[in-house]
């Protein structure tokens, strides 16, 4: 009796916690089982190893709102007795224990008596009849019930050991249930996920015929069909209550299009393309077929997504309609219908044209059977065209070159279609190197296509090549060397400076640089004519022949096919770097006797004039035996006014017939240089007479009368 009497109020215990469990709450249900929400197990519990089995509920008869309903229940698990129950304390113990400890007398053995005592606390806690407190199921905000109780059947653990392994226990339920609709259209059944054991085997949902599953947000724990689908519990991340949409089954929406997307007709010759998409419930797999009809005939069906379909390989001919339908078909055998009625057009668009080639002020008209189209470089294509259509309908013009990436113009029925036609980028230029623009090139050949197309997608096309001609000249580009260093914006050429005129540069489109004739003149004077390259890569041009002021250099090249190019350059020299310092007249002025009747020694006045040729100025004196003027500046030479000049005048003794030693000196900070130029001067003894005496002339006079009688005599005497 006191056995039966812990039995009564373990379960007392449940009734009352399972009553508690049967409050009505309209929302989802969340069992907050951990920080993260998520499931926890005893350790024991290996996933469904542990629990095996499968729950069942089948609404067979019609569901309508605000009316009742009914369904029926059948669940049967089968539990290791490793995975304690939380029907006991201390589930983690595992079963046998907890029935050993709970149920039993602690000895270690479960024996019949203990067995049956637990079958009877499982078969009482099942017997439920509230059906969401049960692990089955909530019909719009309402729990379903089984007024008449759920059966239960409990198969009960082995009796032996506590420690026995592998061993099994388990039950089956049964029950009708009902329930009630709201008056809404949509029906909402929420199953819940709380925990329980129940939970762990899968739920098998059969609604009514023409009933699906609409949506669910845990649609990916689903499986199965719209109307017969199982719902894998024990998958849920989370302890929520698991809501599910269901309503009276609706056909699939279907979409479909045609490519190319023409207004009325296809091509007879060239495959279209018909593609389709169903839209049904999270479970449904419509099933996409096509048919293809002519005059109520079919003569092809398609079941897929998509099919391609050429008309001719199917009986059509130019004029005919193909009738083309598309279903989308659930699973109940409910159906939706796309179709499209269109003509077949097998008739190609048709053209006419003009194409004129302009250089310059030359037009001529190419005829277009001719498959090259021959132009100069720089010239200017026009292209009329005029398209018509059997059908009556717009023609679609574009016309394709390759002139540059993507270039592409279009227009419908007439258009005037216009580009240049230019050597193209693999042709020389000044982007190469200089080793690469000298070589041969090959005339730039383009690609031009017209193309024509018609409403139902039926395509003409005609192309054409188009070689360019060489008809640009040489590119010439000089460079200056000046003293062997390349002359730059700023730079200046100077008198005396060493020059080469460099062509390296300079380059032809198409020829190689070999294939060049040169002509080169300076000031109007040539320095090469009709030269080879090798005669004009490099000019070697002495700016002392020049001359300050500016010159001329004129180039000019001409390639195989006669294009001539003529460039010109203006070179400017300037006076001779530094300074240069010449003299230009020197004088002795009248002799004035210091000395007496022999004048030595003599005083006078020496002048000289010096000029400086150089771009710097100077500082520059003359001395004579220890004595020196003062400094005179001369300015640098200026390109507009030449060389600047000055006179220095120096008060000397003459103390003998000699100037020996005369000299000026001059400095140029600027230039950094500075030296000496010697001064010779010879003094004529028959003109220097001394101030105060005339004995000196009339000896000076003496001495010219004896040596003109000596020569008259001699020349006699020779004779």
């Amino acid at each position: 009796m006191e056995r039966t009497a812990e039995i009564c109020v373990a379960l007392c215990f449940i009734l009352i916690s399972s009553t508690v469990l049967m409050t009505h709450d309209p929302a989802p249900k969340t069992l907050p089982l951990s920080e993260s929400e998520t499931l926890q197990y005893p350790t024991s519990y290996n996933g469904t190893d542990s629990v095996q089995g499968q729950s069942f509920l089948n609404f067979s008869a019609p569901i309508a709102a605000s009316s009742s309903l009914s369904a029926t229940w059948f669940a049967q698990a089968t539990v290791s007795d490793e995975y304690g129950t939380d029907l006991l304390e201390n589930q983690s113990l595992g079963l046998r224990e907890q029935i050993d400890l709970y149920l039993g007398d602690s000895d270690g053995w479960v024996n019949s008596s203990e067995a049956d005592d637990f079958a009877a606390m499982v078969a009482l806690a099942r017997n439920w009849t509230d059906a969401s407190t049960g692990g089955c199921c909530t019909f719009d905000y309402t729990p379903m019930s089984a007024p008449s109780g759920n059966e239960v059947s409990v198969e009960p653990p082995e009796t032996g050991p506590v420690n026995t392994s592998n061993g099994t226990w388990g039950w089956s339920e049964s029950a009708n249930l009902t329930g009630l609709t709201d008056g809404r259209t949509m029906r909402i059944l929420d199953i819940p996920r709380v925990g329980a054991l129940i939970e762990e085997i899968p739920l098998s949902i059969n609604l009514p015929e023409n009933w699906e599953i609409q949506f669910s947000p845990m649609i990916e724990i689903f499986s199965g069909e719209s109307r017969n689908f199982t719902v894998n519990r024990s998958l849920a991340p989370v302890a929520f209550d698991i809501r599910i949409t269901i309503g009276e089954n609706l056909p699939p929406s279907i979409s479909a299009s045609r490519f190319p997307a023409t207004s009325s007709s296809i091509p007879l010759d060239t495959h279209s393309s018909f593609s389709a998409a169903c839209n049904d419930g999270p479970l449904e797999s419509p099933v996409i077929e096509w048919s293809v009809s002519k005059d109520e005939s079919i003569l092809a069906m398609f079941q897929n997504p998509w099919f391609e379909f050429s008309p001719s390989n199917h009986g059509f001919s130019h004029g005919d309609v193909a009738s083309v339908v598309a279903s989308c078909t659930d699973s109940h055998g409910l159906a939706s219908y796309w179709n499209d009625n269109v003509g077949i057009d097998g008739i190609l668009p048709e053209w006419t044209g003009v194409l004129s080639v302009v250089t310059g002020s030359e037009q001529r008209v190419h005829d277009l059977s001719e498959y090259i189209v021959e132009v100069d470089a720089g010239s200017e294509l026009v292209f009329d065209v005029n398209s018509s259509d059997e059908m009556g309908l717009p023609v679609k013009l574009e016309l394709f070159t390759n002139i540059s990436e993507g270039w592409r113009q279009l227009g419908v029925q007439q258009k005037t279609f216009q580009f240049t036609a230019n050597q193209g980028a693999g042709v020389n230029g000044a982007h190469l190197s200089i080793d690469e623009r000298h070589l041969s090139r090959v005339p730039t050949l383009y690609s031009m296509l017209l193309q024509l197309s018609d409403d139902a997608g039926n395509i003409a096309y005609q192309e054409w090549a188009i070689r360019v001609l060489d008809a640009n000249p040489p590119t010439i580009m000089m460079d200056v060397m000046v003293n062997r260093t390349l002359l730059k914006p700023d730079d200046e050429i100077h008198e005396n400076d060493v020059l080469q005129l460099i062509f390296s540069k300079s380059f032809d489109d198409l020829d190689s640089i070999e294939n060049l004739t040169w002509t080169v003149s300076m000031d109007g004077t040539d320095l090469i004519t009709n030269g080879d390259w090798s005669s004009i890569e490099t000019l070697e041009a002495n700016s002392s022949l020049l001359g300050l002021g500016n010159h001329e250099v004129t180039a000019s090249a001409t390639d195989s096919s006669g294009n001539t190019r003529t460039e010109t350059y203006d070179l400017i020299v300037h006076p001779m770097r530094g300074a240069h310092l010449v003299v230009i007249d020197q004088s002795l002025s009248e002799v004035a006797d210091i000395g007496g009747s022999s004048c030595y020694p003599c005083s006078m006045t020496y002048t000289v004039q010096i000029e400086n040729q150089g771009s710097d100025p100077a500082f520059a004196r003359v001395c004579f035996g220890g004595n020196c003027s003062r400094f005179e500046e001369f300015s640098g030479a200026t390109l507009e006014g030449g060389a600047t000049a000055s006179t220095i005048e120096f008060e000397l003794a003459l103390v003998n017939e000699s100037l020996e030693g005369l000299k000026v000196e001059w400095d140029s900070a600027i230039a950094e240089t500075h030296g000496e130029i010697p001064l010779e001067y010879s003094i004529d003894q028959g003109i220097l007479v001394t101030e105060g005496s005339q004995s000196g002339a009339l000896v000076a006079v003496l001495l010219l009368t004896i040596v003109v009688l000596y020569v008259i005599r001699k020349s006699s005497a020779d004779q």
